[in-house]
């Protein structure tokens, strides 16, 4: 059983399961996911931008990462999008606690 990696979420979502290591860092993740993303942009283009528009990942910055003349290739430029987006949002979820619903109030 691999221990718990803040990063295995990130890379779930991309269908991409590490093997033989069970902790990496910032830039093995990246790495990862740049690969697939690169993979994604060639055969499952439209599976990667509605991945991307339910991740939340900003519109204007895909946009701006896709663009020819970025000096970043594109796959590398989403890398590093998602890799932000889902790390603020696993911030967000640490900060802010949501109380459990009463199960009166519950529908």
């Amino acid at each position: 059983m691999m221990p718990d990696n803040p990063y295995l979420p990130i890379l779930a979502d991309f269908e991409i399961v590490p093997q033989g290591k069970e902790q990496f860092d910032e830039a093995e993740v990246l790495e990862m996911l740049t690969k697939q993303i690169a993979w994604m942009l060639e055969t499952k283009t439209e599976f990667l931008f509605s991945l991307l528009y339910r991740l939340d990942v900003d519109e204007r910055l895909v946009r701006r990462a896709m663009d020819p003349s970025e000096e970043t290739p594109a796959a590398a430029g989403l890398a590093r999008l998602v890799f932000d987006r889902q790390m603020a949002r696993m911030q967000t979820k640490r900060d802010i606690r949501v109380d459990d619903i009463d199960p009166d109030l519950a529908w």
